[in-house]
């Protein structure tokens, strides 16, 4: 690598909130999910034991029966209304909530959803950044 040494004009892809993404083997992703890169870098349903947070999957991605990347994933962040485990009440609004399943937030955890921006009585509005 080296630093620039001329003009290097970047191309913008998109608005950095739209990916697509190699799902792992043997994996089902539903459409609405939350998803999850395991430590392989692959999308997964989220879980809290998942290495990232991605995003949320526009479409279903159905790789029960193909190996790493014989499918590929359309994810989007930015903000989402999600189910709550309970524990998420409006003191939250502002802190972090943290993946319970890949429809479901909780108040505490290991991998952050991301940011809770509201706490309504059909859900949990989590910004996925």
């Amino acid at each position: 690598m080296t630093a620039l040494a001329k003009n290097a004009p970047r191309t913008r892809v998109g608005e950095g909130r739209r990916f697509v993404d190699p799902v792992a083997a043997s994996t089902l992703i539903y459409a609405g999910a939350m998803v999850a890169l395991n430590a392989a870098g692959n999308a997964i349903p989220a879980i809290p034991t998942a290495a990232r947070m991605r995003g949320v999957a526009l479409a279903e991605a159905d790789n029960s029966s193909g190996a790493i990347g014989d499918e590929n994933v359309i994810i989007e962040r930015g903000s989402f209304l999600v189910d709550s485990n309970g524990t998420v009440n409006r003191t939250h609004i502002g802190g972090n909530v943290y993946v319970v399943d890949d429809n479901t937030v909780g108040a505490a955890g290991t991998l952050i959803a991301g940011k809770c921006l509201d706490v309504t009585a059909q859900g949990v509005v989590v910004e996925i950044l």
